[in-house]
């Protein structure tokens, strides 16, 4: 009994993957070819967020998959605390490409 639902595990887990595998070349051939324009990130982070390094590594790592050459994540502080705008700072520093910005200063961002 148990050998039998260790193959049906393992059934599902490759039918599983085998669509996965389907999913992520069917977006890869509709990705568009060319991108005209500058693509933004926004990402608003307010408080004491444990996540915020998490995200915001998450998100560069997703622009690396977009094609075309200018692509910006703007990490929006919507009152974050010093905590978290020092590690959203060191993230901005060590990746081009990423800015951290009040409110107030996101349409001059946006206008360049």
């Amino acid at each position: 009994m148990l050998e039998i639902i260790a193959k049906l595990f393992f059934v599902f887990l490759a039918i599983l993957g085998a669509v996965e595998i389907i999913r992520s070349f069917i977006s890869w051939t509709l990705r568009p070819q060319h991108h005209a324009g500058k693509l933004y990130l926004v990402l608003p982070i307010e408080g004491h967020d444990e996540e915020a390094e998490m995200l915001l590594e998450s998100s560069i790592e997703k622009l690396k998959w977009i094609r075309g050459e200018e692509k910006m994540l703007i990490c929006l502080d919507r009152g974050m605390d010093e905590e978290t705008r020092k590690i959203c700072g060191i993230i901005a520093h060590r990746n081009p490409g990423v800015v951290v910005c009040k409110p107030e200063e996101l349409a001059n961002i946006l206008e360049q």
